[in-house]
């Protein structure tokens, strides 16, 4: 996979006009495979790599989660959401975690206050999937399976209600 992939996923889920959100998460995907790319045996190395993978879910999950608040329009997605953009902000793995951390409820109410209909199951579950995340491979598989249901979504809402004359 590639990061067309992933960009196509915020086409998808963001449109083609620069916004803002858009505009940070764009690069996520590039930055991790530069970082893999320069990765060496050492610590350092392998620091960046987890910071910019970190980041890369932080831009999955982020997706996920506008397409959920689009869906449903509720509080709790859109909540989510901005802690996700606000970690973003931290500078290493372990101040994601601690910006995360600190409002944590936010996902158990997600959870359980969520009106849930089948697309909207699944875009939490494919949200519940980037959380556990901890491969390439597997983002790059969350991407494949997030663009189609991106793509679905879109296409049933561009679907003509106009009776016919």
């Amino acid at each position: 996979m590639s990061d067309s992939l992933y960009q196509q996923l915020l086409d998808q889920v963001f449109g083609l006009e620069p916004v803002d959100l858009r505009t940070e998460i764009s690069p996520l995907y590039l930055e991790l495979e530069k970082a893999l790319q320069e990765a060496r045996p050492g610590r350092k190395s392998q620091e960046e790599v987890s910071f910019r993978f970190e980041r890369l879910r932080l831009g999955l999950g982020i997706s996920l989660l506008q397409l959920l608040t689009d869906l449903g329009g509720d509080d709790e997605s859109a909540q989510v959401r901005d802690l996700l953009q606000e970690a973003l902000l931290a500078s290493t793995v372990k101040g994601i975690d601690t910006v995360v951390q600190q409002k944590s409820y936010l996902f158990e109410e997600l959870y359980t206050d969520l009106y849930v209909n089948a697309d909207a199951e699944h875009i939490l579950a494919l949200f519940e999937e980037t959380l556990n995340a901890s491969s390439k491979e597997e983002i790059d598989d969350l991407l494949d399976r997030s663009l189609e249901i991106a793509e679905d979504l879109e296409f049933q809402g561009e679907e003509d209600d106009t009776p016919e004359e």
